[in-house]
């Protein structure tokens, strides 16, 4: 009896060091910042792309875990919704939706798609463009608002774009990397580089 309680006295904590999510590429920002690059890949899903999967075309994008499109310099400008109290970005909103009809016609599933964005105002936006664009299976969410969930494709929509570097929520790192990892074979970054960084 003593021994058990010991035992149960003693909380036990292990930290995580194989994820089964992510391609290793898109673990890479986690397992540095967080895990001290000690974090790895389970061999089941280090290499896998939106390519492995049947029905999926070899492209650009589904050949590769990650890409970053850089809008700096492009006028792809951030605004105030006084209505949501948030900010928007139609320009980065044109073009994750872009990016999503892109590897739909490679054959990927609308409902393998997810679209996220650390603000309402972004969400509603692009709402209101996925119903336009007949769009609607497409998973759509704040980054808050998509902890804990996963898909196969997820695109970010950063927003910020400022001359004065401004980022708001961007700075909070564990938020950010909840964002970052999200998506098993494919993640698609759109942010300004003169602002985030």
């Amino acid at each position: 009896d003593q021994n058990l309680n010991d035992f149960a006295a003693k909380p036990l904590a292990k930290r995580l060091n194989v994820q089964y999510r992510m391609n290793r590429d898109i673990m890479a920002f986690s397992s540095a910042e967080f895990y001290d690059g000690t974090l790895l890949a389970d061999r089941t899903v280090a290499d896998r792309l939106l390519s492995d999967i049947e029905g999926v075309s070899q492209t650009e994008l589904t050949q590769s875990p990650v890409t970053f499109i850089d809008t700096a310099g492009a006028s792809y400008d951030e605004s105030w919704d006084p209505e949501t109290r948030s900010r928007k970005n139609v320009q980065e909103a044109d073009l994750a939706i872009k990016k999503a009809k892109t590897l739909i016609e490679a054959g990927l599933a609308q409902s393998d798609i997810a679209i996220i964005t650390p603000y309402s105002a972004q969400v509603s936006h692009l709402r209101d463009r996925l119903a336009e664009e007949d769009l609607s299976e497409i998973d759509l969410g704040s980054i808050d608002g998509f902890q804990g969930r996963e898909k196969e494709a997820v695109i970010i929509s950063m927003v910020r774009s400022n001359p004065d570097g401004q980022i708001g929520f961007l700075a909070e790192q564990r938020r950010f990397n909840v964002a970052l990892t999200r998506a098993k074979r494919k993640l698609i970054i759109i942010g300004d580089s003169a602002t985030v960084t």
